[in-house]
């Protein structure tokens, strides 16, 4: 293999996993922080969230199956490879189809499930219930059509031609579930509108539910992409070197469906935060106006008395008798000394 060849393997190698990587470790935080808001801040964790859990793990799974291609020469050509290596990549690859069905499918209830929650139609209700049971069909019908791919299994990484046995068109299977996936992203990303234009929000919200139906749309598009990837790898004349696009774009879309389907449950968590802040705001607002003013005499300065929030708890705040006794701060003669002193309270909001 030439070295310019291998160069280019090495470094779409790199693209995949590094991309991978760095999408799915977003993925966990996001997770994280939903499955935080729902279990401590507003409580009431569901089946959304559990179909979430399911679909990270097994996102994570797929990122490991990914550095397993990696070892094993991902995005090489074949002529490169040991026969261990690409027994070893058809393998993994096997794996990863059925990851895959698993969790684009449990990200789509997942968010489905969130409709139900929200879902104040029937119709709404009545829909996305019947697409919850259309697609936990077709996942199932999908990965047993993987695991009986050929007859027998093994006969997929047989390269000496001496298993007796037969395999089905793997492309019309691919191109056909694919589709199916654009068609349902689509279906789940128009289902809520309807009943989303009738809510009353504010502006506020308004935008960041455009934002997250954006992200929809292109995850919509990671799928599309993706279909392309199919067929260039399914059409290569060398599979191990043409793998690469197809699972960086299966890794996009995944992930990008993890970041819709989660961001809506964090509203909980920065409204949290920011009556957290204006709480804090207000308290150093109400303290600086509290707080006394008097005088040093023998530096000619003003110094502004403060206090701190164990002085509050304590009851120890001291009364501005020293602003009743000056009603004007009272200022050095020598201009020299003009100047503010600030005493910093004990402790700080």
């Amino acid at each position: 293999m030439s070295s310019a060849l291998a160069a280019k393997g090495l470094a779409s190698q790199r693209t995949c996993v590094g991309t991978a990587t760095a999408l799915t470790s977003l993925s966990l935080v996001l997770v994280s922080l939903r499955v935080y808001t729902r279990l401590f801040i507003v409580r009431n964790f569901g089946k959304d969230d559990c179909a979430m859990l399911i679909a990270l793990l097994l996102t994570v799974g797929y990122l490991i199956a990914i550095f397993v291609l990696k070892d094993n020469g991902l995005g090489f050509s074949g002529k490169a490879l040991k026969p261990t290596q690409m027994v070893k990549q058809i393998q993994t690859t096997l794996a990863i189809e059925i990851i895959y069905y698993f969790v684009v499918n449990a990200i789509k209830i997942s968010i489905l499930l969130f409709y139900l929650r929200i879902a104040a139609a029937k119709r709404l209700e009545i829909l996305s219930k019947s697409t919850i049971y259309f697609l936990a069909t077709f996942c199932a019908v999908s990965v047993t059509v993987c695991l009986t791919q050929c007859i027998p299994l093994h006969k997929m990484w047989d390269f000496t031609g001496l298993v007796v046995g037969k395999c089905i068109n793997t492309t019309a299977f691919f191109y056909t579930t694919s589709s199916v996936n654009i068609l349902m992203d689509i279906w789940i990303l128009v289902l809520p509108i309807t009943t989303l234009l009738k809510v009353q929000r504010p502006k506020r919200e308004k935008a960041a539910l455009i934002g997250v139906f954006s992200l929809g749309a292109f995850s919509c598009i990671a799928s599309i992409v993706r279909l392309h990837s199919i067929k260039i790898y399914t059409e290569s004349t060398d599979p191990f070197f043409d793998a690469v696009p197809i699972n960086l774009w299966s890794m996009i879309e995944v992930n990008v469906g993890i970041y819709c389907a989660s961001i809506p449950s964090l509203k909980a968590l920065f409204s949290s935060s920011q009556r957290q802040r204006s709480r804090a705001g207000a308290y150093h607002y109400h303290s600086r106006e509290r707080s006394g003013k008097t005088s040093d005499h023998s530096s000619g300065t003003v110094i502004h008395d403060s206090y701190g929030l164990k002085d509050v708890e304590n009851g120890s705040v001291p009364e501005p008798t020293h602003a009743r006794a000056h009603p004007q701060n009272w200022l050095a003669s020598d201009s020299e000394a003009e100047q503010e002193r600030i005493v910093y309270p004990q402790s700080r909001i």
